[in-house]
């Protein structure tokens, strides 16, 4: 659905979310070419079929030859307001890293079912704690919490960089939460991961627990990490490792479908079952809330990379899913499993 050299050199980081009205929303990045930053453009593509065909590629952010990247979506429920958070920077990662350049954060809103979005709002000054340089939404959708004390509040996995001042330990990555109880208007900060996790995607275990589920950059990498919240985001259990699960440093996703009464609900992740190199998209299954998981299917066995899934009609999953046939970032795919 999206071909790498049509309209944007590259495209990159899927994401997807389904509307109140069961509208499917694909976002990416559009890229003028392979690199993280520089020119780089959100974009979307609409199904109004569950991904039968998609609408023509619309540009929802475009900064000029600066990057606006780190799609997060999130559907409320409740109004069918659709908000889409985002990040922004002038400058390269290590730049950012080194103190030479800042990272922004960003939200958009629709309320005609993604056609046409709001301006950007500047969220940085409630996201982002002193001396954090690096930060990344997502990449993946959001939540917000159906079930339990906390049913109604937006949840926004993010990361973040520390730094270490007159040591060889320069900087460490971490992940963190953003939670907000007045539908985005004021946001809070969760607690941070030990060091080491980077990317990540959170869903609702069960009424009152949440699962963030982690990619490892450092710290024991090559297998997925999880930690755990009883308080909507707020506070985190320290960090688990899945040896289940291996993942070559990349991003993946977690989904809950939902059930009825207090057991927990069904997860279904996606990560690359590989210890070296961006191949292998699996699918997972887990029926005890995340502690043990099954293989369900091999997307693909060949190049691929960043993916997320969306809860369909009929109990089907959408995978919106880098892929390609000598190397992951040729075409962001869409398929639907059960």
């Amino acid at each position: 659905m999206y071909q790498s050299g049509e309209g944007y050199h590259t495209y990159r980081i899927p994401a997807i979310v389904q509307s109140k009205k069961g509208t499917l929303l694909a976002f990416a990045e559009g890229r003028e070419d392979r690199k993280d930053h520089g020119d780089v453009d959100i974009v979307l593509r609409r199904s109004e079929d569950q991904g039968k065909s998609w609408q023509n590629l619309q540009v929802i952010r475009d900064v000029g030859k600066h990057q606006a990247g780190n799609p997060c979506p999130l559907v409320d429920e409740e109004t069918g307001r659709l908000h889409l958070f985002y990040c922004g920077s002038e400058v390269s990662e290590g730049a950012v890293l080194a103190g030479k350049g800042t990272r922004e954060v960003y939200s958009l809103y629709s309320d005609d079912d993604g056609l046409t979005w709001s301006e950007p709002r500047n969220l940085s000054k409630m996201v982002k704690k002193e001396g954090w340089r690096w930060y990344a939404t997502g990449p993946c959708s959001a939540i917000q919490i159906q079930s339990g004390k906390y049913a109604g509040r937006f949840v926004i996995p993010a990361n973040h960089s520390i730094h270490f001042e007159g040591t060889d330990r320069k900087w460490e990555y971490r992940c963190h939460s953003l939670y907000s109880d007045d539908k985005g208007e004021t946001w809070q900060i969760g607690s941070s991961s030990e060091v080491g996790a980077s990317e990540t995607q959170i869903a609702e275990v069960a009424p009152d627990l949440l699962i963030q589920d982690i990619r490892m950059q450092t710290h024991r990498k090559g297998v997925r990490a999880v930690r755990f919240s009883k308080d909507g985001g707020e506070t985190w259990s320290p960090l688990e490792h899945d040896d289940s699960r291996l993942d070559p440093k990349c991003q993946g996703s977690i989904i809950a479908l939902r059930a009825d009464g207090a057991k927990p609900f069904e997860l279904i992740s996606t990560s690359l079952s590989s210890k070296g190199p961006r191949v292998n998209l699996t699918a997972y299954r887990s029926k005890d809330g995340g502690q043990d998981w099954s293989e369900i299917i091999t997307l693909t066995k060949g190049p691929s990379a960043y993916s997320d899934l969306v809860s369909m009609e009929q109990g089907k999953i959408g995978c919106l899913y880098e892929a390609g046939e000598k190397d992951p970032y040729e075409t962001i795919l869409f398929t639907v499993f059960e």
